[in-house]
């Protein structure tokens, strides 16, 4: 692929990305975001879809959020805990 068809797909994921983006404190996060789409969109095959761009946003998040905390987590945890304490 060329220089030059890469910076076009970065361009346009970068921007359709910043359309979407709603965590405003971590432009870092949206350039890994970016990068990681930009990384699909080569394996894939480049054609300008929004639907897939948003399908990779939530892909991207959904990896990063495996290893979240759940509510349901700190309420087991502060029942574990409550046990211990007793």
């Amino acid at each position: 692929m060329s220089n030059e068809f890469r910076e076009q797909v970065l361009e346009y994921v970068s921007d359709t990305v910043g359309e979407m983006w709603q965590l405003d404190t971590r432009p870092d996060l949206e350039q890994d975001c970016v990068d990681f789409i930009v990384d699909e969109y080569v394996d894939e095959g480049f054609s300008k879809d929004d639907l897939y761009i948003n399908f990779l946003i939530i892909k991207f998040l959904s990896n990063h959020c495996r290893d979240a905390v759940s509510s349901q987590d700190l309420d087991y945890m502060a029942q574990q805990q409550r046990g211990n304490e007793i």
